[in-house]
């Protein structure tokens, strides 16, 4: 076969070969594809393999099935206490629906420039109806999740999925922040001042119960004690009674002998008296 020979014969071939090239592609495991023929949705394919399109008159456009990331940059917010952030949103999402996709934003780009204005319009609507403390406090969270389900519902027009939002930054202009800072500082003052106001209060209260309960206490122990003091009184009185009532003779005796015991002590005073006295009566020798 000579050379003109195997041109003649090969572009035949090469014909083939382009056309069957062009009629096959392949989608790979990450992708879902759409098929188009003029601009046209023909065919949506969301399981990998190896296909056929109709060369020349169709072509294939493909999405990323996986969870994709959009990042919006630095937006001012005035929250409903009037104070002002600077807010930083991150949030993953997905192409749910590729046909729906390129019929409303094409591609990513469009799919992004979308989720720019609807992320900084429902971010702001939200956090202007929350307070400061709420940015700051656990509440973030609940915050976070009220700005995703709106995303969510608002980007279902446009075939997509919002996986997950984050506040991912809240930073005070520089301009205020020294003011917030000063202010919140003050009221925190304010309020552990109020607290041990309130602790000292508690505290008196407590301690003029216990003083009350106190005095109460003793008065109550000081009455028994003293009924029970009279009553031993009254019983050893009533014995004394009984008992030189017997003898009346040797009670003046005894009360004589614990005079002259309380008298003739070495600590008292010295002095002069008759022995004739009826001091001495006991002490006088009878014959």
């Amino acid at each position: 076969m000579n050379s003109r020979s195997f041109i003649v014969f090969s572009i035949p071939l090469l014909v083939i070969f382009g056309i069957l090239m062009g009629s096959l592609f392949v989608v790979q495991q990450t992708q879902q594809t759409l098929v188009l023929e003029f601009g046209k949705l023909v065919r949506v394919i969301k399981e990998p393999g190896l296909y056929f399109k109709i060369p020349f008159l169709q072509n294939i456009q493909s999405y990323d099935n996986r969870i994709l990331d959009f990042d919006l940059s630095s937006i001012p917010a005035t929250l409903a206490d009037q104070k002002r952030l600077l807010v930083d949103t991150f949030s993953l999402y997905r192409i749910i629906d590729p046909a729906l996709f390129y019929r409303t934003v094409l591609n990513v780009d469009g799919a992004e420039q979308r989720l720019r204005i609807l992320n900084q319009s429902i971010a702001l609507s939200v956090l202007g109806q929350v307070k400061l403390t709420d940015v700051l406090s656990p509440k973030r969270m609940k915050i976070s999740k009220t700005i995703r389900d709106q995303m969510n519902d608002a980007v279902k027009v446009f075939g997509l999925q919002i996986v997950d939002l984050q506040l991912r930054g809240t930073d005070l202009p520089a301009e205020n922040s020294e003011a917030i800072f000063n202010r919140m500082i003050s009221e925190r003052k304010q309020e552990a001042q109020e607290f041990r106001s309130r602790g000292d209060e508690m505290a008196q209260e407590i301690k003029a119960k216990a003083d009350k309960e106190r005095t109460i206490v003793l008065a109550e122990a000081t009455k028994q004690s003293e009924i029970i003091r009279g009553k031993g009184d009254a019983y050893v009185t009533d014995k004394a009674a009984s008992s030189y009532g017997k003898d009346l003779n040797f009670y003046d005796f005894y009360r004589s002998l614990n005079a002259y015991k309380a008298a003739l002590n070495n600590e008292t005073t010295t002095f002069i008296m008759s022995s004739k006295d009826d001091f001495f009566k006991y002490m006088s020798r009878k014959e």
